[in-house]
């Protein structure tokens, strides 16, 4: 009788021990499956300071909602828009604010090659999405960084393929995409660039000039983001524009 009793006994403690081993490893493991899980960000996010605290730099994520609801995710399309330009019109040197040559994930500027303004109309593909904390602008003696709020970078790829893929800077960074958006510099999906242009503050009918106008208007349908039927109204629009 002893003997089983003893046997019980132990049965019971090994038991104990396991289910405090899977207790205590469940716990020290919470806070990685939290951030495991925090994959998918959007603005309000971003901007949480208590929230981001989880993040190191350049860290990837699977997608972005941003502050007015566009859901971007990988292998998503996205249209290159116009450089900002408050000249007349483009010079050869011009290029984007927002969008860089490779895939970089540094934060030095001196570092980037900005992308040419002639790059207006191509589409390109999300590869991946990553998070960067901003930088401390005050006079704070050692500012802690994680502390700051976060801006998503996405690299992103030409969408066409072939010889002229060769020949182009196909591999490219959006350092902001709140900002690039918000510039104009990226449009998400196929969004048509002329819509609404006189109303533009970055880039406006008069501004621009004509040839220049139907030189890209050739570009979008080239690229497959105008149908014909698009391109005439839109050509119509800047011909009979004054």
């Amino acid at each position: 009788m002893i003997t089983i009793t003893y046997y019980i006994c132990l049965i019971i403690i090994f038991l104990l021990n396991t289910m405090i081993k899977k207790i205590v490893t469940f716990v020290f493991c919470l806070p990685l499956l939290a951030i495991a899980q925090q994959k998918n960000l959007n603005y309000n996010q971003v901007n949480d300071i208590n929230f981001v605290k989880q993040f190191k730099n350049n860290t990837v994520i699977d997608s972005y909602t941003t502050k007015d609801g566009i859901t971007i995710r990988v292998a998503d399309t996205l249209t290159i828009g116009y450089a900002i330009n408050d000249k007349q019109k483009y010079m050869h040197h011009d290029v984007f604010s927002h969008i860089v040559i490779g895939k970089n994930k540094s934060v030095k500027n001196k570092e980037f090659r900005y992308l040419p303004h002639n790059y207006t109309g191509n589409k390109v593909i999300v590869k991946s999405l990553f998070v960067t904390h901003e930088k401390f602008n005050g006079y704070k003696l050692f500012p802690k960084r994680k502390e700051m709020p976060l801006f998503v970078s996405i690299f992103i790829s030409e969408y066409k393929a072939g010889i002229s893929k060769i020949f182009s800077h196909s591999r490219k960074t959006i350092l902001d995409i709140e900002k690039a958006l918000s510039t104009g510099e990226m449009i998400f999906g196929n969004a048509l660039l002329l819509n609404n242009l006189k109303g533009n503050k970055l880039v406006d009918l008069e501004g621009v000039g004509k040839y220049d106008l139907l030189l890209k208007l050739g570009r979008l349908k080239e690229s497959g983001i105008l149908t014909e039927q698009e391109f005439q109204e839109e050509k119509k629009k800047i011909l009979d524009s004054e």
